[in-house]
């Protein structure tokens, strides 16, 4: 029997797109997913990806998609950006499907602004989930569903390996943005308030690390989390960073014993990146 394999994809601005990277190279390698967990941009990559889109597909879509089809400045209140945009096209994008309707089981975790509580979706309007998950505070105006606000879930939890764990995965790989411990230029408010909660998330990280088996940290510490201009190299890092886990990857498949998944046993973590 195969061990089903979870892939946690976490926040990290438009560094995310090395997100793609990754699942190009499992792809290439005959790797299967069984289950994706998505925080923030990973949200937004991994429902994409459970809709039905290979990773080359997305990663056109990334390039050829502009600023207009994501950002909607509004007068300052809670956000920057109303968000209208970014809802429309990810429903656009995503087929308008319900969890229910993906091909892969897709988990989406926002945090709840009031509660202070983390919140994963599972059921119900696809967009809508992500949307709450990529609202990154002071950025975007937090998402309201069911007369309840949502902000990011890195907030909580940026690389949610414990919920790709809970969905029933036996294997988890990981994929941590929020390692990077600089940005290239800080040109403007969105790197400060990406860059910030990067920092927090970084600590956050470095509790839960241990739970996954594989953990990749694609190399985009230089790659500023606002920047439309970068997704290729974001896209190659995640290639490289995913390349180089590979044979891990493919030696925990062939030794695989129905009791081998632990998650309490730092003995099996194999780190991969910067």
């Amino acid at each position: 029997m195969q061990p089903k394999i979870g892939l946690a994809l976490g926040s990290g601005g438009l560094r995310g797109i090395a997100h793609i990277g990754v699942l190009k190279v499992l792809e290439k390698h005959n790797i299967p997913v069984d289950y994706i967990a998505g925080c923030s941009i990973g949200s937004l990559v991994g429902a994409l990806y459970a809709a039905g889109l290979d990773a080359e597909t997305i990663l056109k879509l990334a390039k050829n998609l502009k600023k207009r089809h994501w950002l909607d400045f509004v007068i300052p209140q809670m956000g920057i950006v109303s968000g209208e945009r970014a809802l429309a096209t990810i429903r656009l994008l995503t087929k308008q499907k319900i969890f229910e309707d993906l091909v892969l089981p897709l988990a989406v975790v926002a945090t709840e602004l009031n509660s202070g509580q983390e919140v994963v979706f599972t059921q119900g309007d696809v967009a809508k989930a992500v949307r709450a998950s990529i609202s990154v505070p002071g950025v975007f105006i937090p998402f309201a569903i069911d007369d309840r606000l949502f902000v990011d879930g890195a907030v909580l939890n940026p690389t949610p390996i414990d919920v790709a764990r809970n969905m029933g995965a036996d294997i988890v790989i990981a994929v941590d943005l929020a390692h990077a411990s600089s940005v290239g230029n800080i040109n403007n408010m969105f790197d400060v308030i990406i860059q910030s909660i990067d920092i927090m998330e970084r600590e956050l990280c470095k509790h839960r690390q241990q739970q996954c088996d594989i953990l990749i940290q694609p190399d985009v510490g230089s790659m500023s989390p606002s920047s439309f201009e970068t997704m290729d190299e974001c896209a190659l890092a995640g290639e490289l960073a995913a390349e180089a886990v590979i044979p891990a990857i493919k030696a925990l498949l062939a030794n695989w014993q129905g009791n081998e998944a632990k998650s309490d046993n730092p003995d099996r973590l194999l780190s991969i990146g910067s």
